[in-house]
């Protein structure tokens, strides 16, 4: 174990990819599971909080604290027979790698894959473009192995009730999730994506309970993830890219036509991202229309292209259509890009900022999420960049501000109370894949007016003390 005390390397760690800096009292680089419950209770014996932190991409800032900074170096791959165990090191592009020797793969792919880490994925519960046919990482879980805030390590797994009995906290945990699940149900936004929260709804599985899941999107508040098992598939034999173009008029009808063929993703690009960066090449080849949005549908099997039958389907869309795996790689990086491309767009002291980056409502309702969010951002007179993913309805849009400003500090926050209040009307969530961290946790309550008294329960069942990530996800503690 090596502990952190020298300014340089503590000021690298004062800051993630959100907007909130933060300078820690000391960091730990640890190697295995029992330097991570001796850092964890040094700091918590010297009065110190700990945040766990994997590749610093986190957006709503989840990863940077006051107290100990603990960053796990472990990062070994072990392959069975459909599944992966990873130490919490591993980076996402490595996994990719390693696994594709054996013709497998784990298809959440965060924009952020070359950087992002398994333990980060696992804490975040990230998902990605192909989330609408694979899922997110909680779906992926198959198991985990956590160190709580005294420094116990805790293995987690699918077990019955009574397998759980022999544990007074696991026990404890359960019950409570099983004696409120008719109010777990109905306060779970009806987006197909949520990121929001503890997700109650995921331990319950048929007789079984998944409480490894309910660390999948804890964001470090419950534990510290030091392994995680997770599923893996064997690779498609073909895959096949639409490119359409829409208003936004006919951006719903679009989209719906396009999820009839199950796709593995189904994704927005606004067109005016590039030209505003000055990219317009990235994808001028793929447009035929001045319409301003461009909808990618990604299909992928075992038993032959269905190419031609799906273009049938969506004739009147009159799609473009790429088979040369190079075309569909050349198209997935230029929209990959467009977070890149818009991080360019600085005018004066103003660039694109999170708050409403990650709204996510019932697919149906895309254009009326569209059409919030352009209406909300050009009544402010604003600049703005958006993209995302239109089979999930979870979009990615960022206004230009000037958070130095206290008034323009003030116009972000009167963005997140205007937004978040009408996609909570929509049945949504306020962030469907990027998480609470800081910068929302102070919401949770209002999203979940019924259960979020659940959620602060769980946390003093794990973490009495308030050691793990406080202010992260659970904001009164």
């Amino acid at each position: 174990m090596r502990r952190i005390t020298s300014a340089a390397e503590l000021a690298a760690l004062s800051k993630d990819a959100g907007i909130f800096v933060i300078a820690p009292a000391r960091a730990y680089v640890v190697e295995s599971e029992r330097e991570v419950s001796h850092a964890v209770r040094e700091a918590a014996g010297d009065g110190l909080s700990v945040t766990p932190r994997g590749g610093g991409t986190s957006i709503p800032t989840q990863s940077v604290g006051s107290g100990a900074i603990l960053v796990q170096a472990r990062a070994s791959i072990r392959l069975t027979q459909d599944t992966v165990v990873c130490e919490p090191g591993v980076v996402k592009a490595d996994l990719n790698r390693e696994l594709s020797k054996w013709g497998r793969w784990m298809p959440v792919d965060p924009s952020s894959y070359a950087s992002c880490t398994v333990g980060g994925m696992v804490a975040n519960n990230s998902s990605g473009a192909r989330t609408l046919k694979y899922g997110s990482t909680a779906d992926s879980l198959a198991g985990a192995r956590v160190v709580l805030a005294d420094g116990r390590a805790l293995a987690l797994g699918p077990a019955t009730e009574e397998a759980l009995s022999g544990d007074p906290l696991t026990r404890k945990a359960a019950s409570l999730i099983l004696e409120n699940q008719k109010e777990i149900s109905e306060d779970a936004p009806r987006a197909t994506k949520n990121s929001s929260g503890y997700r109650l709804e995921k331990v319950r599985r048929g007789s079984f309970l998944d409480l490894q899941k309910l660390f999948a999107g804890s964001e470090g508040t419950l534990g510290v993830i030091t392994e995680a098992t997770l599923k893996t598939r064997l690779r498609p034999k073909w895959r096949a890219l639409f490119v359409a173009e829409s208003t936004l008029h006919e951006l719903d009808a679009a989209v719906a036509a396009f999820r009839t063929l199950a796709p593995s993703a189904l994704e927005l690009v606004d067109k005016s991202v590039f030209r505003s960066a000055g990219r317009w090449e990235r994808v001028s080849r793929l447009s035929r229309s001045d319409d301003p949005f461009m909808i990618f549908c990604e299909l992928d099997g075992d038993d032959g292209g269905l190419e031609e039958e799906a273009a049938g389907a969506v004739g009147g869309l009159d799609p473009l259509l790429l088979t040369d795996e190079g075309d569909i790689s050349a198209a997935w990086e230029a929209r990959n890009e467009t977070l890149t491309f818009a991080q360019d767009m600085v005018k004066g002291g103003r660039r694109p900022v999170p708050g409403v980056e990650d709204l996510a409502v019932p697919p149906g309702a895309l254009g009326d999420l569209v059409e919030l969010l352009v209406g909300q951002f050009e009544r402010r007179g604003l600049e703005y960049i958006l993209y995302g993913h239109a089979g999930d309805a979870n979009l990615h849009a960022r206004p230009l501000l000037d958070l130095s400003e206290p008034s323009e500090a003030k116009v972000n926050e009167g963005l997140m109370e205007d937004c978040f209040e009408e996609v909570w009307k929509m049945g949504g969530s306020m962030t469907g894949e990027h998480g609470d961290g800081m910068l929302r946790a102070k919401y949770v309550p209002r999203q979940y007016p019924r259960t979020y008294h659940l959620m602060e329960e769980l946390k003093a069942m794990f973490d009495p003390k308030v050691v793990m990530n406080p202010g992260v996800k659970i904001a009164r503690t």
